[in-house]
């Protein structure tokens, strides 16, 4: 059996074997002495620059186009996982301990590789965009090769259980980045599944965009509004950033239950104003 190192030998001979053959068969009708041995050097050399050359400098650039798009990919699965990771509560041992080994077991990442990860890691769980802007940096990326796109959201699914269990804030960004990355809800609760024990799939409901809605205030589509309703007004006594000021929170923990707060009113105004009509 031909193996793919005596592959790529041939080919790189090829070119050198056919100019040197066309340089003998020159030289000789021209009737230079030695014609043919330097008829085959000459054609030798210029076959390489010009035909075994292009194609070696071609598998180079490809490859080097290869690693910048992987180390495209990289830079957004650690950007959005660092946001997963935060969002339920301060990053655990578990989060951190993912990451570790997604880096040196799935990722196959040198010490550089990971350093540079890390600092993607850092800058973005202190950077102030939204996790929506990340996901959507990565659609525009990406959004044409479905193959990352649902490793992206099967990445997302293992960060959130790395810790145990789903929180509804992982769960709340989990089905935004299925809204932005377009994934169908039979797709979403496959992967999952993979994760998390789900219903049937004669329980599983069609997607609707006020999923993710509901999944902020901990309901579900069959609550009537009186449930949903009690749900909302815990949940904004429990993050009203004048009740956590008055606890002592500190400065990153108010600007987050700002976001909460924001974010809790926004999904009970969306519910409200689309089942009233």
């Amino acid at each position: 059996m031909v193996g793919p190192d005596f592959l790529c030998c041939a080919l790189e001979l090829k070119g050198k074997l056919l100019s040197g053959l066309a340089g003998i068969f020159i030289f000789d009708l021209l009737g230079i002495p030695f014609g043919g041995l330097f008829g085959f050097l000459t054609g030798s050399i210029l076959g390489h620059y010009l035909f075994d050359r292009p194609r070696e400098d071609a598998s180079e650039s490809e490859f080097k186009a290869y690693q910048r798009r992987q180390g495209a990919f990289f830079f957004h699965v650690f950007r959005l996982c660092a946001k997963m990771a935060k969002s339920d509560a301060p990053i655990n041992r578990q989060e951190v301990s993912h990451m570790e080994y997604l880096m040196r077991n799935q990722f196959r990442m040198n010490e550089r590789g990971r350093a540079q990860a890390i600092k993607i890691w850092k800058a973005a769980k202190d950077s102030t965009d939204s996790f929506d802007q990340y996901a959507r940096d990565f659609y525009e990326d990406f959004g044409r090769e479905r193959h990352h796109v649902l490793n992206m959201i099967d990445l997302l699914f293992a960060m959130a259980a790395c810790d145990g269990g789903l929180h509804p804030c992982e769960e709340t960004l989990l089905l935004r980045a299925g809204g932005i990355f377009h994934i169908s809800r039979m797709q979403y609760d496959r992967i999952k599944s993979r994760y998390y024990h789900s219903k049937s799939t004669a329980q599983q409901q069609r997607w609707t965009p006020l999923d993710p809605h509901y999944a902020i205030l901990g309901a579900q589509p069959a609550d009537t509004l009186e449930v949903i309703k009690k749900k909302y007004r815990a949940l904004a006594v429990q993050w009203h950033p004048d009740k956590m000021a008055a606890k002592g929170a500190s400065p990153e923990a108010l600007r987050h239950a700002k976001e909460k707060f924001q974010q809790i009113n926004e999904a009970y105004e969306k519910i409200i104003e689309v089942r009233s009509n």
